[in-house]
C-alpha cells in the first residue's frame, strides 16, 4: 500500500476515534441532572422510568409532557411499563402494555404522544432546551442542538481537524528519524504530547548536526496508562558517545513522563477529597 494511503487511512481511523471520544464527553455534558430526573419522578413516579435519566437535560420538559399525556390517558400503573432511548432520530418511549387492559383510545393516545415526544425531541436543544434545534453530526452520530450550542460543538470539531493537521505536520518535521510506514503519531496526555515532541526535535538535532540521517530511527512512540516510552536504533555509524546521548535524551524524557503522571495523580486525588 502507498505511504500516502496508508496515512489517510490512519488519519481517517483516528478523527473516527476523536469524534467518538467528543460525542461521548459531550453527551456526558448534556446528560440529565438528577434534579431534574428527582422532579419528573416526584410528578410521574408511575412511569418516569430510570431510562428518563440516559436522556439530555435540554429534554426534560418534553419527557414531562409526556409523562403527563400519559397520565391523562388513564391509570394504567398496572398495566403499562414505560422505557425511553436517545436514537439516531430523537427521543424514543418504549411502552409494553397488556394489551387486553387497553381500550383503542387509549393505544391511540398512546401512539400520538409517542410521536409529539419524537418530533419535539428533534426540534429540542439537547444542551438547553431551546427550540429550532437542528442536528449536528459529530462523526458518526448527532446531537439536537440550538444555534448557540452547534457553533460550540462545531468549533470543537475545528479545533480536532487542526490538532490533527498540526500531528501530520510535526510528524513531516520528524521525517528523517521515523520509520517511512509511521503515519500520524497517536494523540498522548498534554503533558506527554510535550516531553515527546522536545525528545525528538532534540534526538534530531543530534542526527542533523553529525549527518547521521537514515542510521538512527525513533522505532516506538508510544503512551501507556499515562506514560511515555520511547525506543531508538541505531546504526553502525553512531560513534558510543552520541548513542550514549541519544539514549540520555529517552530516558530523561521517560523520566520526566513519569514525575508528569504521579503529579497528575496526585493533583487528581486532591481534587477528589
Amino acid at each position: 500500500m502507498p505511504i500516502d494511503d496508508l496515512r489517510a487511512r490512519q488519519r481517517q481511523s483516528l478523527t473516527k476515534a476523536e469524534h467518538s471520544s467528543l460525542w461521548l464527553r459531550l453527551s456526558e455534558e448534556m446528560s440529565m441532572l438528577q434534579d431534574h430526573f428527582h422532579q419528573l419522578q416526584a410528578l410521574h413516579g408511575r412511569y418516569c422510568h430510570g431510562t428518563v435519566a440516559t436522556l439530555p437535560d435540554g429534554w426534560t420538559d418534553i419527557v414531562g409532557e409526556f409523562l403527563g399525556a400519559m397520565d391523562d390517558v388513564g391509570d394504567l400503573v398496572d398495566a403499562v411499563s414505560l422505557r425511553f432511548e436517545r436514537s439516531a432520530d430523537g427521543a424514543r418511549a418504549f411502552a409494553f402494555p397488556e394489551m387486553s387492559r387497553w381500550h383503542p383510545e387509549q393505544m391511540n393516545s398512546l401512539r400520538i404522544a409517542q410521536r409529539n415526544l419524537l418530533h419535539a425531541s428533534r426540534e429540542t436543544c439537547e444542551a438547553c432546551g431551546k427550540g429550532n434545534a437542528k442536528p449536528v453530526s459529530v462523526g458518526e452520530r448527532a446531537f439536537f442542538l440550538c444555534q448557540e450550542h452547534t457553533a460550540e460543538v462545531e468549533s470543537k470539531l475545528a479545533a480536532l481537524t487542526e490538532a490533527m493537521d498540526e500531528r501530520a505536520q510535526f510528524r513531516e518535521e520528524m521525517a528523517s528519524i521515523l520509520p517511512p510506514t509511521t503515519a500520524l503519531l497517536l494523540p498522548m496526555t498534554e503533558y506527554n504530547t510535550g516531553i515527546m515532541r522536545k525528545a525528538m526535535l532534540d534526538i534530531k538535532a543530534i542526527v542533523e548536526a553529525q549527518g547521521l540521517a537514515g542510521h538512527v530511527t525513533v522505532t516506538k512512540v508510544i503512551e501507556s496508562e499515562g506514560q511515555l516510552f520511547l525506543t531508538v536504533r541505531s546504526g553502525h555509524k553512531m560513534d558510543p558517545v552520541t548513542q550514549f546521548e541519544i539514549s540520555d535524551i529517552v530516558k530523561h524524557a521517560e523520566w520526566e513522563s513519569d514525575q508528569a503522571h504521579l503529579q497528575s495523580g496526585k493533583e487528581g486525588f486532591e481534587n477528589d477529597a
